[in-house]
């Protein structure tokens, strides 16, 4: 299995250009045991200019520009073992690599890359077998943990959290499929509005009025049941069915969430961002919302997602209103 990879390997090695013509190449060849060196081999046997270094039974393999029997300068060196592949590639200096790129391979799917800048670790990405993924950038620690950046994590049903990182720990932390507090994202001139609640007759259930504009009716108003118990911000399938036919101007985040209807039964759910909604005096912008994708899910629900948007929000059971603050 291991000539397998060595003779695979070589033939990466073959298209590896150094790039530069100045390096010293020779053809010398020198096997001892196990070890096989090609290329300027100096007067004490160590490879010095341009060459290759491999092991018999493919677990090393090294090409590129040589000081003294080390990687100096522009090269590559993988190593095999039974359960992973390593690759390092760019500028090594007395054998270490200080400008490139590590690459590890596992056998179970699994990626690991490792980037480095003037010797100092810049940028981490793992790829899980299932295509999920963590990546950091910014400065990191010796242990490769990361001190001032950003991690982002993106999940396997595409959700996305952002974590910001000062001194090792996360000062600020984010996910896509939630809303969140942006000052910016709300429009209107007073500091506050009031929203009444509409309670039909013999029916305890709250309504409140939103309108979400479309490129055919810029004036398209929907109810949506106010539920302090709803964790998410939904529009129901025939709802958003036809502001979709109607031109709403959305971004889908391709992600599907499973959640629990109010029959109990689990519902998927789209993620979608509105570009641009109103309910009162107020326009708010860039608001997360949960599309059922269930034909008989219609009902749509302004819960604790929607009331993030806002510095704060009041509820007066006697006034029978909501008081959104800007």
């Amino acid at each position: 299995m291991k000539k397998i990879i060595l003779s695979s390997l070589l033939l990466l090695f073959f298209k590896f250009n150094i790039g530069q013509e100045s390096i010293k190449k020779c053809n010398e060849e020198v096997i001892s045991g196990i070890e096989k060196r090609v290329g300027c081999i100096d007067v004490e046997g160590n490879l010095h200019g341009y060459g290759t270094y491999t092991l018999q039974d493919g677990s090393l393999l090294m090409q590129g520009e040589w000081k003294r029997g080390k990687l100096d300068g522009k090269g590559k060196k993988i190593t095999v073992t039974n359960d992973q592949t390593q690759t390092y590639n760019g500028i090594f200096n007395k054998g270490i690599l200080i400008d490139g790129e590590i690459k590890t391979e596992f056998s179970n799917g699994d990626v690991k890359l490792k980037i480095y800048e003037l010797k100092e670790l810049i940028k981490t990405k793992y790829t899980w077998e299932n295509k999920s993924n963590e990546e950091t950038n910014g400065e990191h620690y010796k242990n490769g943990e990361l001190k001032n950046g950003v991690k982002k994590n993106i999940y396997v049903d595409n959700r996305t959290l952002k974590s910001i990182y000062k001194n090792g720990e996360i000062i600020d932390e984010k996910l896509n499929t939630n809303n969140y507090y942006v000052e910016d994202d709300l429009v209107g001139e007073d500091d506050s509005i009031n929203i009444p609640l509409e309670i039909e007759e013999g029916d305890n259930t709250m309504y409140v009025n939103l309108n979400i504009p479309t490129k055919k009716n810029p004036n398209y108003s929907a109810r949506f049941i106010f539920d302090t118990g709803a964790e998410k911000f939904s529009i129901g399938y025939r709802l958003f069915n036809d502001l979709k036919a109607k031109g709403l101007d959305y971004i889908d985040l391709k992600v599907n969430i499973s959640s629990v209807g109010i029959s109990g039964i689990p519902i998927n759910n789209n993620a979608i961002i509105i570009k641009e909604l109103k309910i009162g005096e107020y326009t708010i912008k860039n608001v997360v919302a949960m599309v059922k994708m269930s034909e008989t899910a219609n009902y749509s629900l302004l819960g604790m997602g929607f009331l993030k948007k806002f510095r704060e929000v009041n509820w007066s059971l006697i006034a029978k209103e909501l008081v959104f603050y800007k």
